[in-house]
């Protein structure tokens, strides 16, 4: 038998994980470094290309170019090359290239502020579980019924006051999951925040109100202040060009 007394006994398991972390560690000694001058490709007023630019803008490690889509910019060679898939944001680091807002968001706070991804693996899978939230419900189910009718890249719901009540529903849960503190990273930001908080910004523009009846939750609402107040004033500026196209809604 294999547990008889004559077997070797087994190094114990926990050497085993000390020494391939300790070959981790000598292999990726020092974090993951980043060129500094990232380039965002895309529009100012996309709601997917706002979250890593205002963490770029907070961190000052780059720079935005336009990405025009409404002319097809996105389908051009050049950017085809960069993202087959046809879509922004595009990032470039050095050699480095990404799409998909999370995706980019993750590389960059690894890159330029550990922190804001979480300082172990429990704070980095929260920041993921509400980074995750957001792509498969927030932003999917409900978001795309109020702020895309409004900003005219969308057909309104059949009923926008049961797709309205749905909104506030799911903030909800998530406030009480997620916002104990001032923002998901507690009393910073962290790049869950610059998701979510940049999406309920936008819903607090006067035009959305005008346009769908939506208001978001009070928590929410306050989340979204202080999600402001907490930027640079250089991303405070950038946000200046999706809160003009927004302010064109209200005529």
């Amino acid at each position: 038998s294999h547990f008889g007394s004559s077997a070797q006994a087994p190094e114990p398991c926990h050497n085993n994980v000390q020494q391939h972390f300790a070959a981790m560690g000598a292999a990726c000694s020092g974090q993951p470094t980043g060129t500094g001058k990232v380039v965002i490709h895309g529009m100012s007023i996309s709601g997917n290309v706002m979250p890593p630019m205002l963490f770029i803008l907070d961190n000052k490690c780059g720079s935005m170019e336009e990405m025009n889509i409404m002319t097809g910019e996105h389908k051009c060679p050049e950017k085809l090359a960069l993202n087959p898939f046809g879509a922004m944001p595009i990032m470039k680091d050095g050699d480095i290239v990404l799409a998909e807002s999370n995706a980019i968001l993750r590389y960059l706070a690894k890159c330029y502020n550990p922190a804001s991804y979480g300082l172990n693996i429990k704070e980095q899978s929260n920041t993921d579980w509400a980074l995750d939230w957001a792509a498969t419900t927030f932003l999917s189910k409900h978001y795309t019924n109020i702020w895309y009718p409004v900003a005219g890249f969308g057909t309104a719901p059949t009923n926008q006051d049961d797709a309205n009540k749905a909104c506030v529903e799911s903030l909800e849960v998530f406030a009480k999951k997620f916002l104990a503190g001032k923002f998901i990273g507690g009393t910073a930001l962290n790049i869950a925040d610059y998701k979510i908080g940049s999406a309920v910004w936008y819903l607090e523009h006067p035009a959305i109100e005008k346009n769908s009846k939506y208001k978001n939750p009070q928590r929410i609402s306050q989340y979204a202040k202080d999600f402001y107040a907490a930027l640079s004033p250089e991303s405070q500026k950038f946000l200046e060009g999706p809160k003009f196209f927004l302010d064109t809604k209200l005529k």
